[in-house]
Order: C-alpha cells, then structure tokens, then sequence
C-alpha cells in the first residue's frame, strides 16, 4: 500500500552544547528533555508535534500518536478552524452533520534534503468537514470512531483521505477534516443523475464499495450502519469514471463486540433482518445492506420508498420481503443480491466472494476479461443499459437517516420463493470443467481459471482440450502465457507460404488476436483485442494424436525456454480435421534458401542463426532427444530468428540396416551403421558450419554415394569460405571430429556461440571479446572475394534418401582436422583456450569465461604487469558480478587515451585530463539473465599519475583501496574507473571522473568576486558530507587542503587519499606530511592524528572561502609560522564575514582538538544554513536562529564580497603543495587571548546565563 506523502525515517543527530540559543523544554511526547532544539527531532522530525493544542489530552494523544508513528508517512493535523473558508453545509446523518470548505493551507507536505526534512509549498485544497454531534463532551465512543476510520485509512485504499482535526470555536464540537467526495452521497448521485447512470458506473460503484467493505471485514470490522446515504461517490475526471467510499464510522466496531442495549440503529430498509430480531451483528448483516444498495442502485429508486418505516415495514422484511429490482435487470445480478438478501446469514456469500465477481463484471464490460463468460456479461449489460428508467414517488414517512428502532415479537425471518421466475442463463458452466468442482454463480472457477478461458470450447480431442488447459492452469498464479483454442472462423486472408512434404505452412490474420493481461488489484485484466499476422502450421501427424501431442508439447516446452518463440494457441482446419499450430508471423525461409544471398550475410547474422539452432539442439538434447535429419533444408529462419522444421523426436534405434538422411551430413558412425547418438547431430551440426562459412552446399561436385561414404570416414570434410576466422574452424572441426567422443556437447556448442554473438551483436564483453570481434570485422570484409557461383553434380542429391552401405573403412580423422585439433590441445595457455579461471582457479572448459567469477568477461585478458594491482581489479570485478553491480574497476591499456595533457600537479601526483576512447562499460541485463554491454562511448577523464608507483608499494596499494571502499559507499565521490599504466615512465595512473572546474584553490583565485555565500555554504556542506562519510567508514584524510578539493560542475568532491588511511592507524616516523598552514597544531606537536585534525583543516579551509586568499599567503611555510599556530595565529577571515561563520571557523581550529565539533554536528549546523539560505527553513529556529535570519546574515556578507581585495603578493616560500615536515620542541597548542578564545568564551558565558536563568526560575517557583 502506498500512500501520498510516504517517506523515509529521518536520521536521528545530535548537536553540541556550545551551538545551543534558547531554553531547555521537555518533549510534549516523550516527555525527554531536547534542550536548545525547540522540538525533540526523535519524535518529531516534522517539527508538527509542539505548538498547539485541542483543549481535550485524548484528542491531542490520538492525534501526537499518528504523528509520532507516521506510518507510510501519513500523520494527522490539528488545524485551527480559522483556517478554512468558504465553509458551506451539504449533509447531515443520524449522528453529525457535514460541510464544505476551502483549507487555506492544505496538507503539509515534507521532503528530505541535506539531512533535513523541508516543507514543501502550501497550496489550498477543498475538504469536507464532519462535525461530531455533541463532541464538546468528548466520549469514548467518538474516539473510537476516530481511530476506526484513521485505521481503516492506513490500512486500505479504498477509503477517503483522513486529514485530521479542528473544533467550532462556537459549539466547541470537533470536525473531522476528511477527503471531499465531489459527487456527494450515493442516494443524492443517483437521484440527481437519473437515466444518466449505466450499469458500467453501476458495477464499478459496487465494486469499489465491495472492496472497501471486504477490507474492513479483513481489519476485524462491521460497518453495521450501510447504506446510500453514507456511501459517498467521487467522479474521477482523469480515468472518467466514478469511485464509491463508506464512510461514517459511528456505529463501526470490532466483530467481537456487542452493543449491550436492545435498541437497534440504522436506516430500516438496510437492516438485515437478523438483526431487526435482536440477534448479533456479524459481517453476513453488512452484506445484507450492501445488496439492498445493489436493488437501489438497479431501479436508482430508494427500498420501499413507498412505504413507512415502522413496525409493520419490519415484520413483512422478516416474512421475506425485499425492494424491487430496476425494469431490465440482468438475471445474475438478480440471483447474485437474493443470495445476498437470504434471511440466513450463513448462506450470504462473504465480501471477498463478491469482490472477486464484480471485479469480473466491471473488467468484462470494460471489454479488459478473456474467455467466453466475460463477452456474454457485456453483452447482457449493455442490453440492460437500454431498459434504465426513472419512475419514483416517495412515501414522507421514508426517512432515510439513522434512527433507533425498538421492536419486539417481530416473526423469525423466513425465505419467500424470491427467484422462482429467474432462469440462470449461463448454468452450463456450474461445474469447472478442470477441477469438476461447483462454480455456481461464478460463471468461472477462480482457482483453475483466473483468465476466464478454460470453460465455453472444445477442440473435439479430449487430449487436445486437457493440454491446453494445463497451459491455462499453470498460468493461473505466474503469467499470462498459455495456449489458446482459436476456432478456424477466427482466422481470414489464409495462403499457403511453404510447403514441408505433406506438412503445411500458412499466413493468416487472426481477427482477435492474442490478448494482452495486466495484474491489476489481484486480478487479470484484459486489454483491448487487436487483429494480428500470424503463422497456421500444420501438423501432418494429425490423425496420429500421440505424435501430434509430443509435438504439441515439444514446441511449447520450447517456446517457454525462449521468449522469442511465440506459440499462440491450437486451431483446426474444419474440412480435413487437420491440428494446426498457431504462432507468431515473420517472413519465413529455409536457410538454404538465405544462402543464395550469401554476399548480403555478415558474420553476424550467421552467428545468430547457429547461436538459434544451438540453443533449440541444446533443449532437445536436454530432453534425450535426437534430431537425426539435421540439415539446411529443415532449418527455417523467421526473420533473425533461426528454428528446426517440426520433427520427430525419437529416442529409439531403428531395427533395420537403413541409414537415412542426406549423405553429407549424416556422420561417419551412423554410415559405419552405429548407434545414432547426440555427438551424431553435433556432426551435422558443424557440416552447416562449413555451409554457412562458404555459401555452397557440403560436396556439391560430388556422387552421393558409396565412394562419398567411403572419403567421408577417410576424414574428407567440406571446404570453408575465403577468410572464415580460425577459431570457427577449430570448433567446427571439433564438431566434425570422426571421434564422436570427442566432439563438445549442444550445451559447450551454445556457451561458446552465443558468446560470439553477444560480442558480435555490440556487447563486447572485456578483451577476449575485443580480439574476437576484429576477426570477425576482417572475415566480413573478405565475404565480397568470396564466389558462390558452382555448379552442382546431377548426382549431389539434397532430399532425404534410404542408403545401405557395406565395408567402409573405419572412420578417422583426416590431417588437416588432426592439426586443428592438436593446435586447440597445444593453447590450453592462450586466452581463447584458456582452461582455468585466473581468479578461481577452476577449469572452465570452452566457454571462454569464468560465467561465477566474471559475468561481464572482464577477468581475463589482460594483465597490468603487477600481481597485486591485477587481484584488486579482479577482486571488484569479482565483488559486482556477486551481486550483478556495474561500479568494477577496469585495466585500461594506455593506448585507449587520447588528448592526454597536464593539468595539475601536487606532492604524490601529477594529474592529466584525457579522452578514454572507449568509455566506462555499461551493461544492460537480457531476459536470460546474462548480460549485454552497450556501445562505447568516449569520455572525458582525468589520469592521475602516482610518483615513484613503478614497483607498487602498500602505501600505493592502500590510497587505491582507501579512494575505492569511499567510492563503493558513497558513489557522490568523483567516480572511479579503473587504472592504467604509463609505458613510458612505467608509473601507475588513476582513472577517475573529470573534475572540469579544477580545484577549491584555483576557483577562488579566478572567481571570487564571483562566488556569493550561498555558493560558498553549499560548498562546505559537500565538502562536510564526504568528511562525515570518510570519518563513518573509521578513516581520516590527513592531507585537506583547498588544493585537493576539486570542483565538477557546482559541485566540490575530497580527493588525493594518498595519506589517509585506518583511524586507529598511525605513522611510526616522527614526520609531518602535508600543506602546513593546514595542518593541525597538535599534528605539529607529532601528537596521533585524528579526526579533529580532518575538521581544523576544514575550519582552514572556511576561513579561505571567506577572504579568497590561501591560508598565510605571505608569511614563509616554516619552522616559525608553526610555532606562531601553535601560539594561536590563525589565518584571517574577509571583510563582512558573518560572525556565526567566524564563531563555527574558531571552533574548528580550537587549539584543543576535544572542542572541536564532529563532521555530524557540522551538516547538521551547514546544512541549516543552506536550508536557510535557498529558503526552505524560513520560520525554524536552530542554534539560536531562525532560517529567515539566516538568510538576512548571509545576503548581508553578500553585499560585502565586492570590497574585499582579492590581488596579493605570495611570499615565495609559502608552498601550498604536500610536503614533509620535522619539527622539534614546538610549545603546547593554546589558543589566542585576543579572538579565538573571546569566541569560544562567548558561548560558554551563553551557557552559565542559561543555566543561571534556570537557577533563578526553579527559585521563582519555590
């Protein structure tokens, strides 16, 4: 279930004591203290729980209640009630009384954005408002009525929008603030639109309504007061259509309570007679209402309009009595609401038995069902749409608002014969003709047959029937792919398209077309019928109904392995009795036909055809099947796709001495009269290998007979075409190997074919997959040289023959094949050949890849020269393939750079910008669940170069590790690609995203004048997230400074790990690395390095962005300015810098590193102020501020920032790249009298006059 303002839990945080404003509260919720935060973000992370109050504590309970659980995301409202116009009266019941009005403000709706939870623009809805008679006295009941209707809210989508709560400041009584219905009441809908209410708004009102009543039955609630009146009806413009909502909750409760009076309550002609005896109220009762709203809704008359409603009216509904039905009623829906209005309870049908057939109702007469039954209620609908009429006169004693009833000695309801009259016009399907079980009134049986196909036909062939039906069973709770019975009527523009002996094949369209489902509510739906082109094929067996069948099932078997096959249903043609296969048009040819256009056939439209024939002999197999006629004749090729002719599967031997077949392709075994096995189509297999290399069918210049026999055990085989590639001809020849042990199995064929045509179809999968592709490229451009042109031996026959052999030689291989297959054996190192995983080590045979270790075929291949940089890659290669992620690293070989130029360089690195030629490697996921990578596309990367990596060191090793494991989880950093390698100077080089704005430094020296706060705050606050992450993941970065922190587009990424590392990990020597006016003084004292010492870098690096001048750009990177850090000099701030910048900048550079704020506390205070700033926090309060004062503090330093001299003169030896430090007897870090201190002393004497202030009022009180 979903509802409309769903979300996230926020992340609870915790802020410093020295940022706390304001006075300390207890949550009005948990009663926890939450000090200066003005709200307890635990419980109220909205920030909609304090502030306000209903005057009654279980209203504001039950309210606080939905907004501290916030299930789905929805939470009720207190709204003052001058917060609504337009209010207007447009109902009253039994119990309250309803109006209508404008909500100023609307619901509040929040989204979460930088650590926070914005509000997004209020925006003016019209509501109802439901005002709770005599409320001002608040019950138990009314509460209860309440929480029911906010229950059944949460719970089901088929009720009204519950907004919340106000109170008539005049009556003191509470509203309920509720979705509005625009079309008002059900009896009102109807009375106001009579003649204009068909029966589709009919049934669909009835099932909306019965979904509603099914789901509160399934909370373990009666409604107990149902009828039209508190049925509300909303026109939904969008879909055109109408929904119906129950809604006055008054009299609901649980099922296991009672009321204790003897009074009954409700609108008499909708009480269940049952009831009206005194007897409990079950769920049967509400069904009992629900149908005399069906009899309503039929005649659009209110029951027994005519009549009063008193004791007489009781005593004739407890002697049978029920409404009239409406002229031209349809005679199920008749049955269906008696059985409903039965005066035994037990014998009402249950709400979710209703659902499920108007459900079929209302998609039948929207034209969306299958099957027979759903076209006959359509049909009966629309003819009883012609009969609607409005005759009504209303008795002014027929009160239709709740009242209570008090009646005694009423008789025992009894049955009056209420459908003697009625003939039950589909009663030939009462029992499902699968199951044999009882359907009655039905019209289907919904655990055999959801899609509503199995009943209303039959092929005659009792066998015939029941294989289709399975299909239609097994379908029922998977998919909607099952066979069909098409009646041959069905069918027009028939013409024979080919001819397989006495089998034919047949183009036609099918007037209805295969239909279309969607699972909607639980439920098939049918979309709209469509004609379509489609194949008949005819089966010649059909008088022999078990091989028709093996048939049958053989195919469909198939098709289900391979979503490209369509096989649609099962006709028959009326004259000759003849089974005929219904399946999916495409233009249709033999494959040796398609060889006549041999010079218009690429590599990989060949490849695709043997991928199809490979996959289709590798099921067959799979099934101990053998072909045993395998050849190009009987392959046709439907568009891209390639098939066998329908054939005989046999596992059995012939008893005689005849061979059969077409001698080329029969294998030299079977001439040698052994046993035909599935090596024996492997053969025949490879034979249309060669056929398809050289355009010409196998020995055409040859005799079909004895001396062909004879040369083909010999190890005669046929020539391949001009420039077929070398590793098409090592398989065939494994597939023609006069050994049949030898030859590789359906399965190895498909594994190794398949892969050449993903790579050949432009998923070029890793390096292998590269190499394999160019050879295919170089034999697609041979194919023109190639002739086809031959003439044939009259004795070359190519149909089917009898042949009978005696004495050929034992068969072997010739020396061409012996070569092939010995060169095969002698690469078992190469990498087309490669027996054994690099990464596991486990023999994967000729697959070519690893398929657990290396999905994407990116393992092998390749090697960058160093062991340990070769098991990081695979290792991310292994890691994503587990989980089919796409972020792996890659080995880039250097030559697929271009436009390589310097663009930076620091203490560990040179950094280039550069073109990758082929781009990171995407992939998409196929229905097969392999994958397929997309087209190559080149993009701009920067290649930074590791100094001195030429023999990789662990400190190497761990910066690409650090730089990955920040990336994996958390993929804002800059993406990294993979590596590569200078051939030149052997050195390792970073391929990582581009960041095309360069770096911190070079922006603010270039643009400062430039950049406004907001520019600068939303900067910080990237900059505080990666930290957070960093520090998160237990590692710091230990060399921050504005110099690697780079910008791509508006955004600032950390970079340069090359000193980070583990938290608990420190150096062993006494040196200091780094850009020193960043370095944290404790750090200069060769104190352990922490992740206080990553937030004075930070609080450096704000006071840059605030003057736009490096940090001490005139003073000398020296023994002497770390002594003045140590002392407390700390760069300066610009001109107009607000002071709670420069106040958040001092506590960062604290000389003690204890009172420096976390990364947390720092986005939780940022990311207030860029809230603040782009205008999403204007009236919260935070540290002592509101956001629209926030804004003002920053739009004022705006108007600064051109005053500021940006021009300076850099000290020569003030040297902002990374270096190495030793420093010797430095004093303690402390920190300076004259500004730090008086900063951080301020906040401090804000909390003694806090608590002061505390002391005073808890003396005040005393």
């Amino acid at each position: 279930m979903s509802r409309d303002n769903k979300t996230q839990v926020p992340i609870e945080s915790e802020l410093s004591i020295s940022d706390i404003y304001s006075n300390r509260k207890n949550c009005s919720y948990c009663v926890q203290p939450f000090f200066e935060k003005l709200w307890c973000k635990k419980c109220d992370p909205y920030k909609i729980i304090e502030g306000w109050t209903s005057e009654n504590p279980d209203v504001d309970k039950f309210i606080k209640d939905t907004m501290y659980s916030r299930k789905y995301g929805a939470w009720l409202e207190w709204v003052p009630f001058d917060r609504f116009t337009d209010i207007e009266q447009i109902g009253e019941g039994g119990f309250s009384k309803v109006y209508s009005a404008t909500w100023v403000d609307g619901k509040a709706n929040y989204i979460f954005e930088y650590g926070n939870w914005k509000k997004l623009d209020l925006k003016p809805i019209k509501v109802a408002l439901k005002r709770l008679k005599r409320s001002h006295e608040f019950s138990i009941e009314y509460l209860n009525e309440l929480k029911i209707h906010w229950n059944i809210y949460l719970e089901e989508n088929f009720s009204l929008r519950f907004y919340g709560m106000t109170k008539d400041p005049v009556t003191k009584e509470f509203m309920m603030i509720i979705e509005l219905a625009n079309e008002g009441s059900l009896r009102s809908f109807y009375l106001n639109e009579f003649n204009n209410i068909l029966w589709d708004d009919k049934i669909r009102i009835l099932g909306h309504l019965i979904l509603g009543l099914n789901n509160l039955h399934k909370l373990g609630y009666f409604h107990k007061n149902l009828h039209s009146g508190n049925i509300l009806v909303s026109r939904d413009y969008y879909f055109e259509c109408y929904n119906a909502y129950i809604s006055d909750f008054e009299l609901t409760g649980p099922t296991n309570k009672q009321k204790s009076d003897n009074k009954i309550y409700g609108v008499l002609p909708y009480i269940a007679p049952e009831v009206l005896n005194g007897n409990p109220y079950t769920p049967s009762s509400d069904i009992y209402s629900f149908d005399i709203i069906m009899t309503e809704l039929s005649s659009e008359i209110p029951p027994f309009h005519d009549r009063k409603y008193d004791l007489n009216l009781s005593v004739d509904i407890c002697n049978g009595l029920r409404p009239e039905f409406g002229k031209g009623t349809p005679e199920f829906y008749k049955e269906l609401a008696y059985r409903c209005m039965n005066s035994n309870p037990k014998q009402r049908p249950k709400a979710d038995e209703l659902s499920k057939l108007l459900i079929f109702w209302c998609h039948s007469i929207n034209g969306e069902m299958f099957g027979y039954n759903g076209k006959k209620v359509k049909a009966i609908f629309e003819e009883a749409d012609e009969e609607i009429l409005y005759i009504r006169k209303m008795n002014p004693d027929a009160i239709y608002t709740s009242q209570s009833f008090s009646f005694n000695n009423l008789p025992n309801p009894i049955e009056e014969n209420m459908n003697n009259n009625n003939e039950d016009i589909l009663n030939e399907y009462e029992v499902c003709s699968y199951c044999n079980k009882s359907i009655t009134e039905e019209l289907w049986c919904n655990e055999c047959d959801p899609h509503y196909m199995i009943d209303g036909w039959t092929s005659e062939i009792p066998d015939i029937d029941k294989f289709i039906k399975d299909t239609m069973y097994n379908a029922r709770n998977y998919n909607y792919y099952f066979l069909e019975w098409v009646p041959f009527d069905r069918f027009i523009n028939i013409e024979q398209i080919e001819e397989e002996g006495v089998s034919k094949v047949y183009s036609a369209i099918w007037t209805d077309g295969k239909p279309e489902f969607r699972l909607i509510n639980g439920s098939w739906r049918k979309s709209e019928f469509k004609s379509m082109k489609v194949i008949l094929k005819s089966l010649n067996e059909s008088q022999n109904i078990t091989e028709c069948l093996n048939k049958l099932k053989f195919y469909w078997n198939l098709c289900k392995m391979d979503d490209t096959l369509k096989f649609y249903g099962i006709t028959k043609k009326p004259k000759t009795e003849e089974i005929m296969m219904v399946v999916k048009f495409t233009n249709v040819k033999s494959l040796k036909n398609i060889t006549n256009d041999f010079n218009n056939i690429l590599w990989e439209d060949k490849i695709r055809s043997l991928r199809d024939l490979a996959f289709i002999l590798r099921y067959l197999h799979e099934l101990k099947y053998f072909y045993k006629d395998l050849h190009n004749g009987n392959i046709l090729q439907n568009g891209n796709y390639s098939y066998f002719k329908l054939f005989e599967p046999a596992n059995e031997q012939k008893s005689d001495d005849k061979i059969y077949g077409i001698l080329p392709y029969i294998s030299p075994e079977i001439l040698n009269r052994k046993p035909y096995t599935l090596s024996s189509d492997i053969y025949s297999f490879g034979i249309i290998m060669t056929e398809l290399s050289s355009g010409k069918p196998p020995f055409y210049d040859k005799n079909f007979n004895s001396s062909l026999a004879s040369d083909i055990c010999n190890g005669l085989r046929p020539e391949f075409g001009k420039g077929t590639p070398e590793i098409y001809k090592k398989l065939a020849y494994k597939c023609m190997n006069a050994n049949s042990n030898e030859r590789p199995t359906a399965d190895e064929l498909y594994q190794i074919i398949n892969f050449w045509n993903i790579i050949l179809s432009g998923g070029v999968l890793g390096y292998i997959g590269k190499e394999i592709k160019v050879m295919f490229d170089d034999a697609n451009n041979k194919i023109p040289n190639i002739s086809t042109s031959y003439e044939k031996n009259p004795e070359a026959n190519y149909t089917c023959q009898v042949f009978m052999f005696d004495n050929l030689p034992k068969p072997v291989n010739s020396s061409i094949i012996i070569s092939y297959l010995e060169e095969t054996k002698n690469k078992e190192n190469s990498h087309f050949y490669n027996k054994i995983c690099t990464y596991c080590n486990k023999p994967f045979i000729e697959k070519l890849l690893c398929k657990a270790c290396d999905p994407y075929c990116m393992i092998e291949g390749w090697t960058s020269g160093n062991l340990n940089i070769d098991k990081f890659i695979k290792d991310s290669i292994y890691n994503a393939g587990k989980i089919l992620s796409h972020s792996f690293l890659e080995w880039v070989p250097f030559n697929r750079f271009t436009n390589i130029e310097k663009v930076g360089e620091g203490g560990f690195a040179k950094v280039y910008s550069a073109t990758w030629i082929d781009g990171k490697s995407e992939y998409v996921k196929l229905n097969d669940g392999s994958l397929e990578k997309l087209k190559p596309k080149p993009i701009k990367v920067a290649l930074k170069k590791l100094n001195g990596s030429q023999i990789i060191s662990n400190k190497y090793l761990d910066e690409l590790k650090v730089y990955w494991n920040f990336y994996l989880n958390d993929k804002r950093y800059l993406t990294f690609y993979g590596l590569t390698k200078d051939p030149e100077t052997k050195e390792f080089m970073i391929i990582m995203d581009f960041a095309n704005e360069g770096n911190l430094r070079n922006t603010l020296l270039c643009n400062f004048i430039n950049t406004s706060w907001k520019d600068k705050i939303k900067w910080l606050l990237h900059l505080v997230v990666d930290l957070k992450s960093m520090h998160k993941l237990g590692y710091l970065h230990k060399d921050l400074h504005s110099g690697n922190v780079l910008q791509k587009d508006s955004t600032v990424y950390i970079s340069d790990f090359g000193l980070s590392g583990p938290a608990n990990e420190q150096k062993s020597d006494n040196k200091i690395y780094g850009v020193l006016p960043y370095i944290a003084p404790e750090v200069l004292n060769r104190e352990p390095y922490t992740s206080s010492s990553d937030i004075y870098s930070f609080g450096i690096i704000m006071i840059e962005l605030s003057f736009g001048k490096p940090p001490f750009y005139n003073r000398k990177h020296n023994l002497n300015l770390s002594l003045d850090i140590c002392n407390g000099l700390r760069p300066e701030f610009g001109k107009g810098t607000p002071k709670i910048y420069k106040k958040l900048a001092y506590r960062c550079t604290n000389a003690n590193p204890i009172e420096r704020p976390s990364a947390k506390e720092l986005f939780e205070i940022i990311g207030f102020w860029y809230n603040s700033i782009i205008d999403l926090m204007q009236e919260e309060e935070n540290f002592g501020y509101k956001g629209k004062e926030i804004k003002t503090i920053f739009e004022k330093a705006d108007k600064e920032i051109p005053n500021i001299l940006t021009s300076y003169e850099k000290d020569p030896d003030a040297i902002y790249t990374s270096r190495e430090f030793t420093f010797s007897n430095l004093s303690k870090p402390v920190n300076s009298s004259s500004i730090i201190s008086s900063y951080l002393q301020e906040d401090k004497t804000n909390e003694v006059a806090r608590q002061d202030s505390q002391l005073a009022d808890l003396d005040f009180k005393r």
